[in-house]
Order: structure tokens, then C-alpha cells, then sequence
């Protein structure tokens, strides 16, 4: 992930698709990123309100549209979570040689198996170690605090989850394009590493299907 240092004479931008993710697909962010000056390079910097939270909610935004998840998406969602491929496909019930072929894109994963995905990404968004999930060693209280202290966001997923239909055919030529808009207050320096207990400002505006290589 790009770091990002301070800046002077910073202006702000109405719309910026970030490329620094690793995401697979489009992410905007609208009124959200301000451009400045490297004071001691000169050269043009880009702060994005906590980057953390926004790779959090590009996660859930992603696991709760329908279309199926292609390989560079099962890849990216695991690296953004920071999770380890051998503790994963043990949760999935599958060879980290399968688990493999299905980020590499040789395979596709199951439908069982991607829900079984898209429940963990889910949840793992609101702990601070994702892996904490994969080898039990998260209290089961901290489980229930977190459950309750973001009540109506996991009610949300819950129904959408048991509801979904996962889409296995789709348009190639249509991208995924996430739109988000920053609604907190803005940090003098990028929050990159995962806090104690996260609570993003990041809401997602819209998502938009678009031509690959359009606008």
C-alpha cells in the first residue's frame, strides 16, 4: 500500500479513483482526498482520510454485491485483511493448493465455500486481527462486543447474506465501480495500521457498472 506523507498547501478533490489499493476494480472516493506539495521533494502528494478504514469498507462493500468473486478478488480481500492462505483455506475446509488455484483464477470456488468467504471478510472487518477469527483464539465475549456495538450493521449483512444469490454469470466487459465518501474528521497524518477497535467514517454513495477501461 502507498504511504503517504505530510503536505503543504493542500486542495481538495471532488472525485479521485484511487489506484493505490490493490483493488481489482474501480474505487471512487468523492469529496474525500486533498492534493498537496511534498514540502521537502516538491512533488504532488495525495492524503486519503484513514486508509484502514476505507480498505475495510471496500471489503464489505464488495462481499455484499452478488456478482462472484473472481480470483484477483478472493487475492485482494485476503491481502487487505492480512490473513495467511494456509489459515484460510483450514476455515474453508480446503488445500492451500486449491485455495491457490482459486486466487490464480485456474479454479472456481464453490458457492459454499465463497459464502463461507464473504461471512468471514465480513465480520473479520471489525477486529483488529483478522486472524483471530481463523485460529479461535478471540474471547467469546469480545465476540459478543462487537456484535452489539455494531448491531444494526451486522443485522444489515445478516439479511442480505441469507438473501443473496450469488451471480456466476455476468458481463466481462462491465466493471465494478464502488463509489465512497469520507464523513469523518480529517486526520493530520493516514492511519495505516489497523486500530484497537475500528469504527470507520466511511460510507459508501453508490456502486456502478461500467465499461472496462471507461469513466
Amino acid at each position: 500500500m502507498q504511504q503517504h506523507e505530510r503536505y503543504v498547501d493542500p486542495r481538495a478533490v471532488a472525485k479521485y479513483e484511487i489506484d493505490t489499493l490493490g483493488a481489482p476494480f474501480k474505487v471512487t472516493l468523492l469529496d474525500s482526498v486533498t492534493l498537496g506539495l511534498n514540502p521537502t521533494t516538491g512533488k504532488e502528494m495525495v492524503n486519503v482520510p484513514d486508509l484502514v478504514g476505507l480498505l475495510n469498507a471496500v471489503v464489505r462493500r464488495r462481499v455484499t454485491h452478488p456478482r462472484k468473486l473472481n480470483g484477483d478478488e478472493l487475492k485482494f480481500i485476503r491481502n487487505a485483511l492480512g490473513v495467511k492462505a494456509i489459515l484460510l483455506a483450514r476455515f474453508l475446509e480446503m488445500s492451500p493448493e486449491h485455495l491457490s488455484r482459486c486466487e490464480t483464477g485456474a479454479k472456481a470456488m464453490s458457492s459454499i465455500s465463497e459464502r463461507f468467504f464473504r461471512l468471514f471478510a465480513y465480520l473479520s472487518t471489525f477486529f483488529p486481527d483478522p486472524e483471530d477469527l481463523l485460529v479461535e483464539t478471540l474471547d467469546r465475549d469480545e465476540i459478543e462486543r462487537k456484535a452489539k456495538k455494531h448491531d444494526q450493521s451486522f443485522t444489515n449483512f445478516a439479511v442480505q447474506f441469507l438473501s443473496m444469490k450469488i451471480e456466476p454469470v455476468f458481463d466481462p466487459e462491465k466493471e465494478l465501480d464502488f463509489t465512497f465518501e469520507w464523513h469523518g474528521a480529517r486526520p493530520s497524518e493516514n492511519m495505516v495500521e489497523r486500530p484497537q477497535d475500528i469504527d470507520t467514517e466511511w460510507e459508501n454513495a453508490e456502486v456502478r457498472l461500467v465499461a472496462c477501461g471507461g469513466r
